[in-house]
């Protein structure tokens, strides 16, 4: 029998909990979504077995390592997963970053900005971080308002992460 998953915060409608390789049917819909390949990047996962080795290099792995990594956001009280909020560090930036998806079916009804609220919460009062980065492609208009909202400034516009030229955001955590 294994354990359940860890949880990580609980907001009023959703919890984020970390992954674990029985959530691999999930994340291979969530990252194959034209969404996903139009606004975070395209990713090859052509059977369970690909989805697994995502899982657990991009999320479990990073658990341990850097002790956060990107969530599952899930919905209360069904505990039905909509999407992934959470850190990613990378070593282009300075600190952290704050990364968020939702299934398509999902987007629109406050999920991802109640997600995110959590992972700042998490961010400051678990990991002590003192400030946080987002980036996004520059016509992701829908995650700059998120943004925005969540008190997020753009720092820097064209900084390069892979091949894609992404804007910086930044908001200190006080």
């Amino acid at each position: 029998m294994t354990a359940p998953p860890v949880e990580v915060a609980c907001a009023r409608r959703l919890r984020l909990r970390e992954a674990t390789l029985a959530d691999a049917v999930f994340v291979r819909g969530l990252v194959s979504q034209d969404s996903w390949s139009r606004n975070i990047g395209p990713v090859q996962m052509a059977s369970l077995n690909d989805a697994q080795a995502y899982v657990r290099t991009r999320l479990i792995e990073r658990y341990a390592e850097q002790g956060f990594g990107l969530w599952l956001i899930c919905h209360r009280p069904d505990d039905r997963p909509i999407g992934m909020a959470g850190l990613v560090s990378r070593p282009v930036l300075p600190g952290p970053d704050l990364g968020f998806a939702l299934l398509d079916d999902q987007a629109g009804q406050g999920y991802a900005f109640e997600a995110s609220q959590a992972v700042l919460e998490v961010a400051r009062m678990r990991f002590g971080l003192d400030e946080l980065y987002a980036v996004v492609k520059p016509d992701n208009a829908r995650s700059i308002r998120l943004l925005r909202r969540l008190d997020f400034a753009m720092q820097q516009s064209g900084t390069r992460i892979g091949d894609t030229d992404l804007a910086v955001y930044h908001r200190p955590l006080p």
